[in-house]
């Protein structure tokens, strides 16, 4: 009976796809392949050489032939670099966008009173990093004077530059956890940042901080833990977007993402990561064959204008940026560099395209 390679679920129905991840059955073997180093990366080779020479420059292309990938190696993020950044990958959904507080500046007390509020913003600056040298230079005139009005002006303009700084930086976390959300769990997070806004909101500067400073450190465990999650997860949504640009069909491939999300989501890291790596080798399978036709049409036009005596270097670089990307199994890489290479070549075909 065929065991899906991408899973490891018996198939013992004879159904058409994988009853545990769905992926198609007529997949199995190319996702076999993939994943065991077989003879697909010297026909791949072959394919980047033909690539080379319809753009009119033959020369040979090196070996793409590496050890085949074991199960340890597909949960290691080295095993699958982090594609550039894909501008149309989908955010966190509307209701969990930062939802702006509206600092309250604390009542104005006695002098003594104005005096230690500005002496703790001065120090919540210092920790927050910023400029204050100007707000310094203030501060000592107005407490050589006892200056009431002046020290209540001072401690408005530092509240205000304090606060919008913190804003900033809020927004800034708020955009890195909505990076993981979805993905996995968030929860410690988000109850961070929801304390935040509401300390920031009360006008308690100090314990916005230091609810920032927690949510930052719990972010960048999570970021650390689940590095090759994210990036599997964004290279399969760039390779199926591909499939879908160029008129294929990604949903024979799509059940191993759906089934790695599912696992991730659920905290089971290490099941996920193999699945989502074979979640990529099936969805290329699929946009392999759509990407390299049109690259033959590209490289074509590349050499008809390297004839022309028009400048090709750029667009032959781009080829073997998509070699080099292929061979390391980078294939979120892969599929910028034929985007880029399409713009290139064909700018007005690509953008009817890509809107």
């Amino acid at each position: 009976m065929p065991t899906c390679p991408a899973c490891g679920e018996s198939n013992d129905t004879g159904a058409p796809a994988c009853p545990r991840c769905h992926l198609a059955v007529e997949l199995f073997d190319v996702v076999r392949e993939a994943s065991g180093g077989s003879g697909t990366e010297r026909q791949s080779a072959e394919t980047i050489r033909e690539l080379l020479i319809a753009a009119g420059v033959d020369e040979p292309v090196a070996s793409p032939v590496e050890a085949p990938v074991t199960a340890a190696q597909l949960g290691m993020a080295g095993t699958f670099p982090a594609p550039a950044p894909w501008p149309d990958r989908p955010r966190a959904p509307a209701e969990a966008q930062l939802r702006k507080p509206l600092p309250a500046l604390p009542p104005a007390g006695d002098i003594p009173v104005l005096k230690r509020q500005i002496d703790e913003y001065l120090q919540l600056g210092r920790r927050q990093g910023l400029d204050l040298a100007e707000f310094h230079r203030r501060s000592r005139e107005s407490l050589v004077a006892d200056d009431r009005r002046e020290l209540e002006q001072l401690g408005r303009d530092l509240f205000v530059h304090l606060a919008a700084s913190l804003m900033d930086e809020l927004q800034s976390v708020e955009a890195r956890r909505n990076e993981l959300i979805g993905l996995v769990q968030t929860a410690t997070p988000d109850s961070e940042l929801e304390g935040c806004r509401s300390a920031l909101g009360g006008g308690d500067l100090a314990g916005a901080q230091r609810r920032l400073r927690h949510v930052e450190e719990e972010l960048t465990a999570l970021e650390d833990d689940w590095a090759t999650v994210q990036i599997l997860v964004a290279e399969c949504e760039l390779v199926a977007s591909v499939i879908q640009e160029l008129g294929g069909d990604p949903a024979p491939a799509l059940g191993p993402l759906e089934v790695g999300r599912k696992l991730a989501r659920g905290g089971r890291r290490q099941e996920a990561e193999p699945i989502l790596a074979r979640a990529a080798f099936a969805l290329w399978s699929v946009a392999s064959p759509l990407v390299v036709t049109d690259l033959r049409r590209l490289a074509t036009e590349v050499g008809r204008q390297r004839a022309n005596a028009v400048e090709t270097g750029p667009a032959v670089e781009e080829i073997r940026e998509f070699a080099g990307a292929v061979r390391r199994r980078n294939y979120g890489a892969a599929v910028q560099s034929y985007r880029r290479l399409r713009l290139r070549v064909d700018p007005p075909r690509a953008t009817a395209t890509n809107s």
